[in-house]
């Protein structure tokens, strides 16, 4: 709610927000001087517009089954009508998950929102604002934080492939794409190493022009000194990755907890990539800074979307 005020304070996105008038009306008066407000109460939908919103879920593939009083019943999860709210057009982008879990947020999502037409791998990142000097890009983008376990070399390439993509979007700046392991070229030999190489040929021969080097550890991708002494210092990219794709959900997720939570690290996500509509899930652990900057994300990604902008990358 603390979120949802300063997001129209500070002209981010007029929000809508979606639960009980008799929770959200207290807490919008404590945070906001503007008295009127938009809200979704599920226990007070007018007929016409359930009866709708019913029929809309029930054409869903996922929902077909459902009689009407089953439709009507799930129109009262506050995950399911966001959701609807959005592909039927009466909102530019979804916010959800601060108390659901990530399961729940991205079933309600796959199931209603759906992938882009053009989407090969769905993933999550988070853009991760590094303490730097004045004058350097601070942002670094680690993906796959959200979605999939334990990535193919193909999915692993299309996340690389896509997550360039996201990063050129949201910061207007070049993508270097570190693949990252725990070897760096050849250092150790395991077959979670070999998934990596393949993943790093098969993104070559997809996007040849993108910059992308791996498999490579985390110091290389981003320290000169650590590149130079496990060889690859030679690398116009050594130590100035700004995409680091993580090699499965286990690594991608602690890591950004750990940048977050010990590295004090501004770190914004998961941001879906790859969604028909802007759709986005927060972590449990949320503050209300994350929120505000999960609103403006989504905001950005909504004009993506409305000015059909095609990524630099093909996903």
């Amino acid at each position: 709610m603390e979120a949802a005020a300063r997001a129209v304070d500070d002209r981010v996105a007029d929000p809508v927000l979606i639960g009980k008038r008799s929770r959200i009306e207290p807490l919008w008066k404590k945070y906001s001087s503007i008295p009127e407000f938009p809200y979704i109460d599920p226990d007070e939908f007018p007929c016409p517009k359930r009866d709708r919103f019913s029929d809309k879920l029930q054409n869903l593939p996922k929902y077909k089954s459902l009689s009407k009083s089953e439709a009507l019943e799930r129109l009262k999860d506050p995950l399911i009508l966001g959701c609807l709210y959005l592909h039927c057009g009466l909102a530019d982008g979804f916010v959800g998950g601060a108390t659901r879990t990530t399961a729940e947020t991205l079933r309600a999502v796959f199931s209603i929102v759906g992938l882009a037409h053009e989407t090969t791998t769905l993933f999550g990142f988070f853009l991760i604002e590094k303490r730097l000097e004045t004058g350097t890009n601070p942002f670094i983008l680690l993906a796959d934080c959200a979605v999939i376990p334990d990535p193919t070399p193909k999915q692993l390439a299309n996340i690389a492939i896509g997550a360039a993509s996201a990063f050129e979007y949201f910061t207007k700046d070049t993508a270097r794409v570190a693949v990252l392991s725990f070897s760096t070229k050849g250092s150790a030999d395991h077959p979670m190493v070999q998934k990596v190489q393949e993943a790093v040929a098969l993104a070559r021969q997809k996007a040849p022009d993108l910059t992308l080097e791996g498999e490579w550890q985390a110091d290389t991708a981003l320290d000169l000194a650590s590149a130079q002494m496990k060889g690859v210092g030679g690398s116009l990219m050594a130590g100035r990755a700004n995409v680091l794709v993580a090699p499965d959900l286990n690594s991608g997720n602690i890591a950004y907890k750990l940048v977050q939570r010990v590295g004090g690290c501004r770190s914004v996500g998961p941001i879906l990539w790859g969604t028909a509509l802007p759709a986005n899930d927060l972590s449990r652990g949320c503050s209300s800074e994350d929120v505000l900057d999960m609103l403006a994300l989504t905001s950005l990604q909504a004009r993506k979307t409305m000015t059909l902008e095609k990524p630099t990358y093909a996903r």
